[in-house]
């Protein structure tokens, strides 16, 4: 219930100096069991792009009050959001992890490194090593970069590479359903808007491939999110309840 706040961000917001969204996550059978914040902020030369989410409720004490946050920046160049750092932050009782992805992309290389804390102190702070593949973005700029691009494809699966995406080689499918597809998914989201799914190829909350059925809204904000068939209980729902948009 917490990571579909990153996967929430693949469509979550359009371009702008300062856009902010919030999301609940729901479960099956047992209703509210996350929320998460969202938050992008960019000028002329540079972007922040921060996403937190939490367990709440009974979801929280199982848990172990965990939370999430993921962080990417870097530049704007002619208009497109170029990452030179993604940090996945985990973090549950009294422990948190930091992993961070920095990009080079002169040499075409991402290096990984992971820290870890205990009640506040560093107890573990690995080297930085290069990732098997080199991608220009992470998950949330590939979307940013895309998007336009998106709303004028037809109907097919394509293939784009973010770190973020499959271990092996950063791949992430993008599929434009067809007419019998999109039927049933509006029939299941109740929402108007432009449909597509991402497929993240890892293993999410017992889904095979991390596929999320998105509908975004005309700015390019998620309206909702759905992981179908996770475990036995159901289905995972992002809804968007707030969204502003401002110039800072």
């Amino acid at each position: 219930m917490i990571r579909i706040a990153m996967l929430l961000l693949l469509a979550a917001f359009a371009w702008s100096e300062v856009i902010e969204a919030s999301y609940k996550i729901e479960y099956g059978v047992f209703g509210k069991v996350g929320a998460s914040d969202a938050l992008l902020e960019t000028n002329a030369t540079s972007y922040h792009i921060e996403v937190v989410g939490e367990a709440t409720g009974f979801a929280k004490v199982l848990t172990g009050g965990r939370k999430e946050r993921y962080i990417s920046t870097g530049k704007v160049i002619d208009g497109r959001l170029v990452p030179e750092k993604f940090i996945k932050s985990r973090i549950r009782r009294n422990k948190r992890s930091d992993k961070y992805f920095i990009f080079d992309h002169e040499k075409k290389v991402v290096y990984a490194k992971k820290r870890v804390y205990e009640n506040g102190k560093l107890v573990s702070d690995g080297k930085p090593n290069p990732l098997p593949y080199y991608a220009k973005d992470d998950l949330f700029t590939l979307y940013f970069n895309i998007f336009d691009q998106l709303k004028k494809l037809p109907v097919g699966s394509y293939r784009f590479h973010a770190v973020g995406g499959d271990r092996k080689d950063g791949a992430v499918d993008i599929v434009i359903p067809d007419a019998k597809t999109l039927k049933k998914l509006k029939k299941r989201l109740k929402s108007d808007g432009f449909y597509f799914i991402a497929i993240i190829h890892q293993k999410i909350f017992a889904s095979k491939e991390g596929a999320l059925y998105i509908v975004a809204d005309d700015d390019g904000v998620a309206k909702k999110a759905l992981l179908k068939d996770v475990i036995m209980f159901g289905d995972i729902v992002g809804k968007l309840v707030k969204k502003r948009v401002s110039d800072r």
